[in-house]
């Protein structure tokens, strides 16, 4: 499996095995999950609904927001990205347009630049100009990700969260 076969595809049941599996690596590592894994298995379709929901009819206090799964032949799901179609003040400062993570047992391969690259294609087929994307400050990882990508750091804000967040901008025109 390579990074040059792997692409972008909307969430579906087709990937559902190794998308709880990669829920079960994303438990172990400590990260808040919104859905547990026993759940999705019995209520998967629920999920999807949820998710294709989120696009036009988000909850109250989030923006319309579209989700993809980076998938490659062979394992399934590695990734998800959130492009998110507008800001809201909150996002202006932590989250920004393009949110995406790769399951651990895929990290340090080069997915996490792929699917930032290929978010950022998505966000532009949105309509969406200049992109803001976000990170920690000291996720060093990310923040290579994002320069790779054409992201150019604006500042770093504090977000009352123990840790700076860095604002990246990648403009219409990049």
């Amino acid at each position: 499996m390579t990074r040059e076969k792997a692409f972008l595809a909307r969430p579906s049941e087709r990937y559902k095995d190794s998308f709880i599996a990669a829920v079960y690596e994303y438990i172990r590592e400590k990260r808040t999950i919104t859905w547990h894994p026993e759940i999705l298995r019995t209520r998967f379709d629920e999920y999807l609904r949820v998710v294709r929901q989120a696009e036009t009819e988000p909850l109250a206090g989030y923006v319309p927001a579209s989700q993809f799964w980076l998938i490659a032949d062979g394992a399934g799901y590695i990734g998800d990205v959130d492009i998110r179609h507008c800001l809201n003040e909150s996002l202006k400062r932590y989250g920004g347009h393009i949110g995406y993570k790769i399951r651990p047992s895929f990290r340090q391969r080069g997915f996490g630049t792929l699917i930032c690259k290929l978010g950022i294609e998505r966000a532009r087929r949105l309509g969406i100009g200049d992109i803001l994307i976000t990170c920690d400050d000291d996720n060093i990882g990310s923040a290579r990700i994002i320069e790779a990508n054409g992201g150019v750091l604006r500042d770093r804000v504090d977000n009352g969260r123990g840790v700076l967040t860095r604002r990246y901008w990648i403009g219409a025109g990049d």
